[in-house]
This record gives structure tokens, C-alpha cells and sequence, in this order.
């Protein structure tokens, strides 16, 4: 499928934005709910559930309560299984218990150590196409840090193992990526407004089997500068938007060799001498707004754009529109969403964003149910996830190449505990 056949449904989306906006528009004038409140009391179903949001709002609530202890060691378990398979019936199917956790230790005055990370216990079969799939266990390091917060938590420098889960887009970075480097944040902010500028300086990660390569591999780099704005319209809606800049440099062959079966364009297609024909240097756009319905009914909105301005226009761009509903029930909370998206060939290194949406070269969508019960801290989730491919695909020299596939996600998970 080429992109004039795609921009077609993307026009679709477009009739359905507009709408949206005027719906938003139409809140923004509405009394109140809680006028004697500061602002920042703002808090949806989404907010409070573990469905949308990266920090959940019981999970803030819950760590402002240890704010004062010098050690906070936070918890939860997982109980997954995911099967994906492809058209030309190429399967993975995995089932396994993750022990998720977050440490902080306070060193000194604003001064921390954070860490965290999961420990994986997994079976399951993959076939070779699904490389980054195959069934381990192990303890997986996410985030290993220190952060220090001088001038009355204005300014964050971090140093260690950065965590990329807070870009919350699975197109660019998936959710578990996590690399060494430096980051700086600066933050401005009163009741209503907010307004950070991050920057990173990041070394992208790889595992090389063989040192057999033709010439000596430069120290791979990520920089990313960030700015982000959060501005609550009122007690019943709030919009928020980011624009980075990102440029990935000296990419190893390692990861120039994963990413050519997820769809990158490489030159050599052997593992020691693979390298990527495009550059990677552009822009992630993202954007949100959230509006509450009713005292338990939310709904939230995002549109998400990735451009690679090294790459010819018809190879690298990436959008994602999500659509998120949530209604707290009082003892239970059910949450659901769409997503509708593309990625084409070389928007990003494929070889580190999300397997479930296929990685690179494809048009899809996604289906997901949550159901979570605040009396016992359980979440239910389920997921369904189409990615078919957007061109053909090249075939790799061992015989494998991209097919349209499909994938089914189940999972049981505890909320976040403390020790």
C-alpha cells in the first residue's frame, strides 16, 4: 500500500479531530466542578487508572505518601501471555510472570539513587523472525540513575541508564528502552501551566555476536531535545503537546542487521557488515487533551507525528492517532482504546521500538481493554493489534521478510505496593 492510499484514511481521522475540537472547545466554559480547589486537584478516570497514564495518579499519591523516607521501595507482579502470528502462519507465543520494581534512595538533600526494573520468568516458542520475542528469564535493568533536583526542584540532572518510557510512543521508542547517557530537564510551572525543556545525551544499546566486522564502530549516539507544555483549560479538561528533536549517530551493525527483517532500509544484509542507508534526524510531534465527561467518565485524545528529515519523504514518516475512554465505576474501573497508525520503512532504527506494533513499514491498528479493581488492586488487560505491511517487504538472504500479522496480549497485574 502506498502513502496516497494511506492518506486517505488519515483523512478519515482528520473529520473526526476537527469534531473533537469542537466538543473541547464547548467545555472550556463550564463552571467549575471544585472552584474552591487549586487547579492542580484535576483528576479523571484516566488519571487514577493504570491504563493511560505512565504515573497513575494512585501510584503519585502512593509515593508522595513516602516522600519522607530516605529508602522507597516500590513493587507489582504480572501474569502475560502473547501469541503472534503471520499471514504465512510464522508464530511466537510466550507466557511468563514479571516481578516489576522502583527504588529510590535519597543519598542526600536532592540528591537520589533510582533504579528500576523487572525480573522475568518465561516460556514459551518463537520462530527466528521474532528474534526480539524469544522466550528468556532473567533480571532486566530499565533504569539505573542518579538524579540530583537543586533550585527548589527547577532543574533535574540525571546521570546512568535513562529510561525512554516517558516519550509514552511505542512508534519511536518502545516502553522498555532504556539507555546510558546524561539527561537535563528544566521546569517552569505554577497551578495551571507547565513547561519543561529536557535535553539527552544517550548511548543506544546493543549486543554484538561477533567482533568479525570490516573496520572499527564508533561510539553510538542519541541526542534528543525536548520541550513540552501541560495546561489545565479548566477543573473538566487539559491540553498538552511536545516537540523533540532527535538524531541518532554511528547506529552498531548489529542493530542496522535486526532492523532490516522490521523494515529499515540497510545496505549488506550479513550481521557483521550491515549499515543503514538513511540517517536518522527529525522531529517527534505529539499532542493530547483530555475531557471529563461526568465525575467518572473521561475520555482523552492523541495524535502523535514522526518525521526523519534524512530520509526521502516517502520513507520516513510515522503518525498515530489514539483514542482512550475510562469510566470509574466506584469499585472498578473499565477503560478501553483505539489506535490507528502508520510507520513507514526508515522513521526510526526499528530495531528499538515496539514488536507488538510490528516495528517499521506498517499500517495497522489496536484494540485494547482494561478492567482494574480498586478493592484488590488487580488489573485485567487485553489487547488486540493488527499491523499489516505498507509496501512489500525485502527479503532477507536466510529467507525471512515482513508479512502482515497479528498479535493477541492478555495480562493480570497487581497495582504498585510498597516494603
Amino acid at each position: 500500500m502506498k502513502k496516497n492510499s494511506y492518506l486517505i484514511i488519515l483523512d478519515r481521522h482528520r473529520h473526526f479531530f476537527i469534531a473533537w475540537c469542537l466538543l473541547a472547545t464547548s467545555f472550556v466554559g463550564m463552571p467549575l466542578l471544585y472552584a474552591d480547589e487549586s487547579m492542580s486537584t484535576y483528576d479523571s478516570s484516566l488519571q487514577r487508572s493504570n491504563f493511560l497514564s505512565i504515573n497513575p495518579r494512585y501510584e503519585k499519591a502512593l509515593e508522595e505518601t513516602l516522600e519522607e523516607r530516605r529508602s522507597l521501595f516500590l513493587w507489582h507482579l504480572r501474569f502475560d501471555t502473547e501469541s503472534l502470528q503471520t499471514d504465512q502462519n510464522i508464530q511466537s507465543q510466550n507466557v511468563g510472570a514479571t516481578f516489576r520494581t522502583k527504588y529510590r534512595y535519597r543519598l542526600a538533600e536532592n540528591f537520589n539513587f533510582q533504579a528500576r526494573g523487572n525480573m522475568v520468568f518465561q516460556s514459551g516458542r518463537s520462530q527466528s523472525i521474532f528474534g526480539d520475542l524469544e522466550p528468556s528469564s532473567g533480571i532486566y535493568a530499565q533504569e539505573i540513575k542518579l538524579k540530583w533536583t537543586p533550585l527548589s526542584q527547577r532543574l533535574e540532572l540525571s546521570l546512568g541508564q535513562i529510561s525512554q518510557r516517558w516519550f509514552n510512543e511505542n512508534l519511536f521508542l518502545g516502553g522498555n528502552v532504556g539507555f546510558p547517557g546524561t539527561a537535563q530537564k528544566i521546569k517552569i510551572f505554577d497551578d495551571r501551566f507547565k513547561l519543561n525543556f529536557i535535553a539527552q545525551q544517550l548511548i543506544p544499546t546493543s549486543t554484538t555476536l561477533s567482533t568479525r566486522v570490516t573496520e572499527k564502530e564508533e561510539m553510538p549516539q542519541l541526542f534528543t531535545e525536548s520541550i513540552e507544555a501541560d495546561y489545565l483549560l479548566s477543573s473538566n479538561n487539559w491540553i498538552q503537546a511536545r516537540i523533540t528533536h532527535f538524531n541518532f549517530n554511528n547506529l552498531p551493525r548489529i542493530v542496522a542487521f535486526d532492523s532490516f527483517v522490521y523494515g529499515n532500509t540497510v545496505t549488506n544484509t550479513d550481521q557483521n557488515n550491515a549499515r543503514f542507508i538513511y540517517d536518522f534526524d527529525g522531529f517527534l510531534y505529539q499532542m493530547g487533551f483530555e475531557q471529563k465527561v461526568t465525575n467518572s467518565l473521561s475520555a482523552q485524545l492523541q495524535w502523535n507525528t514522526i518525521i526523519n528529515n534524512a530520509a526521502p519523504n516517502d520513507l520516513g514518516e510515522a503518525q498515530a492517532i489514539k483514542l482512550f475512554v475510562a469510566n470509574d465505576f466506584g469499585r472498578w474501573i473499565f477503560a478501553g482504546s483505539y489506535t490507528d497508525y502508520f510507520i513507514e520503512a526508515d522513521a526510526v532504527p526499528a530495531s528499538y521500538n515496539s514488536h507488538r506494533l510490528g516495528h517499521n513499514n506498517r499500517i495497522g491498528n489496536s484494540f485494547e481493554l482494561n478492567v482494574e479493581s480498586k478493592d484488590w488492586g488487580i488489573i485485567f488487560r487485553t489487547q488486540y493489534t493488527r499491523a499489516n505491511l505498507l509496501n512489500d517487504s525485502t527479503m532477507r538472504i536466510d529467507g525471512l521478510q515482513q508479512d502482515n500479522q497479528q498479535t493477541f496480549y492478555f495480562s493480570v497485574e497487581t497495582m504498585y505496593d510498597f516494603i
